[in-house]
């Protein structure tokens, strides 16, 4: 609901950070706004919204593709994922700008975004101005059915669960079998 400012999902590979950040866009108001993607490559169609593929075979990087779609000015921007320092400079400018801006990056945890926008080289002031959200996320693995067995939680994961709201006297791990 931010109308300003880099929101961010971190996680590993194959961690549904693409995913997470299509559905945020789908949360937007599109017919109000301009949202305009920049991707390498687009990973789903989206209705209402302007998607632009880096075209690398034409020579052009994610940040000369960003640069050409920042100049229509749109309302909403989102960067599949950013790799180096200028695309991630130019996605948080924009987001300093008034925009809106999306992104992911590969990070273990949301301290660990904001470190991995430094080490690709952006300014310390530019991370703490224009980044407004970090979520980070980390798919569990779904557990068989078949050889899965209810054990004692240790006392922080206890803790933690009851602090979720959610049952704490046992947890389920996985021994493994043929099946799975």
């Amino acid at each position: 609901r931010s109308p300003y400012g880099l929101l961010l999902v971190a996680g590993a590979p194959g961690m549904g950070k693409t995913t997470t950040v299509y559905a945020s866009l789908r949360e937007l108001p599109t017919a109000s706004k301009d949202v305009t993607t920049v991707e390498d490559p687009v990973a789903y169609a989206l209705d209402d919204v302007n998607q632009v593929q880096v075209d690398r075979a034409g020579g052009a990087s994610v940040a000369s593709t960003l640069r050409r779609v920042l100049a229509q000015e749109p309302d909403v921007i989102m960067v599949g994922e950013l790799r180096d320092k200028d695309a991630a400079e130019m996605t948080m400018n924009a987001a300093l700008g008034g925009r809106l801006a999306l992104s992911s990056v590969q990070a273990p945890d949301a301290l660990g975004a904001l470190y991995r926008l430094l080490t690709l080289g952006a300014d310390q002031y530019l991370v703490s101005a224009s980044v407004v959200a970090v979520l980070a996320q980390l798919l569990g693995p779904r557990l068989c059915e078949h050889c899965r067995v209810a054990t004692q939680p240790a006392m922080i994961e206890a803790a933690q669960l009851r602090q979720a709201g959610l049952p704490s006297d046992r947890v389920f791990i996985s021994r493994g079998c043929a099946r799975c």
